[in-house]
């Protein structure tokens, strides 16, 4: 019985010194509890040893051991009780505790290939990533950053093609496009480490290729757009001057009518034909009249005398070419309305510039419209044509038709956004 106690407590003391030692290395808190335990162990053991050799020797029982030894069984069974407690503690603890190969396991799950070297260039912590591109570029396990470097020198020998105009992207003979970085890093200790780290790209790298693709054909639609744009005003133009032949052939016919009744009729007074036929050869006078060459709003001036209608202008055009050519395109399509719906003999042409923005506003001495007049037709291009400029157009129907263009300065933009900016900085 003596024997077979000693033994619990000797194994006993040795797991506690062994929980002990485990406790320290993995820098747990709350293991001070151990110690107690271990020097509980270590003098209950030695007091055991004197004890039974006292008792050996013919010494009373009670005389050396004032407690009886269930008791002491009792305290041992506690403490082993303790110490199994604290092992499966210590189990538990060593799952959630991150350790070295709980890092070198994680990194291995990575899809990032990722090494750390050593001042000297030896490799100090890498994962199962980079081992396999490694031995894509050189045909061998890497051992040292130099001859990471050159390897990335000498990819194209192995297959590997570095993309042009990107310094350190790499196509594999998989397919898969890697992004390589460098970096020196430092631990608690101020230790440098270099880091080297292989990104995959592949997705990002298709993407682009494809968003470069629709880039392109977008600037091909849209030199097409803009081709059609600027032939807008052409074919306004031409619009305007068949509506002018029209109304000359008109004239001609109703001259020619007139005659052919005062004809007939034996009448004497021609006055109303020889109208009719002064008003078609002062039209076919004012067009043979305009200018070759001259620019775009002399000939709508020509144009509108043409047709008949007095222009009163205020301002001058806009220096911005793009702007210019809108207003001029504003300025036909109310004189083909005016004349074709309104019977307009007069266009009242008002032309704004200030620090803020570009206007234009166009009124008539016609018949006001009876509803609410809706952009369709040559309008509703208009205000496309203006709203890709980044413009504005309003319409006024009552008492009176109106058109109002407005264009806000660029730098006047700029600098809204600029303060906008700054004021949600500051919030």
């Amino acid at each position: 019985m003596q024997t077979l106690l000693m033994t619990m407590v000797l194994l006993s003391l040795a797991g506690a010194l062994f929980l002990l030692i485990i406790f320290y290395d993995m820098r747990l808190e709350k293991w001070n509890w151990n110690v107690l335990v271990l020097l509980l162990l270590f003098f209950l053991l030695n007091h055991l040893v004197y004890s039974f050799g006292q008792i050996d020797k013919g010494a009373n029982y009670y005389e050396v051991l004032p407690v009886p030894i269930w008791v002491i069984w009792c305290i041992v069974g506690a403490i082993d009780f303790f110490l199994i407690w604290e092992g499966i503690r210590l189990k538990r603890i060593s799952k959630e505790k991150v350790n070295r190969n709980s890092i070198k396991e994680a990194m291995n799950l990575l899809p990032t290939g990722i090494c750390y070297f050593n001042s000297d260039g030896t490799v100090k912590l890498a994962n199962t990533q980079i081992y396999q591109l490694f031995r894509i570029l050189a045909h061998k396990d890497l051992q040292e950053f130099s001859e990471l470097r050159d390897a990335l020198h000498t990819s194209i020998q192995n297959g590997v093609i570095r993309l042009a105009g990107k310094k350190d992207t790499y196509i594999f003979p998989d397919g898969k496009v890697w992004d390589y970085r460098e970096n020196e890093v430092r631990d608690r200790d101020g230790k440098i480490y270099i880091e080297a780290v292989f990104m995959d790209v592949t997705k990002q790298y298709h993407e682009k290729i494809n968003l470069t693709k629709q880039t392109e054909k977008l600037k091909e639609i849209s030199r097409e757009l803009r081709y059609l744009s600027d032939n807008v005003l052409i074919l306004t133009r031409e619009r305007e001057v068949l509506a002018a032949k029209t109304k000359l052939h008109d004239q001609m016919g109703a001259g020619l009518t007139a005659i052919r009744q005062n004809l007939l009729q034996g009448s004497e007074d021609y006055s109303d034909a020889v109208r009719l036929l002064c008003q078609a050869v002062n039209a076919i006078w004012n067009d043979n009249q305009q200018p070759f060459g001259e620019g775009e709003f002399e000939q709508f001036l020509q144009d509108a005398k043409t047709l008949g209608v007095k222009i009163e202008c205020l301002g001058s055009l806009p220096k911005n070419e793009d702007y210019a050519n809108i207003y001029i395109l504003a300025m036909r399509e109310c004189l083909t309305n005016g004349v074709c719906h309104a019977g307009a003999t007069e266009l009242f042409i008002t032309m704004q510039e200030n620090n803020d923005f570009y206007r234009i506003r166009i009124t008539n001495n016609g018949v006001a419209p009876e509803k609410e007049v809706v952009p369709k037709g040559g309008l509703y291009n208009l205000s496309r044509h203006i709203f890709d400029h980044g413009g504005e157009m309003q319409i006024q129907s009552i008492p009176y038709f109106a058109l109002t263009i407005t264009f806000q300065k660029k730098e006047r933009k700029n600098e809204e956004s600029v303060d906008r900016r700054g004021s949600e900085d500051a919030s």
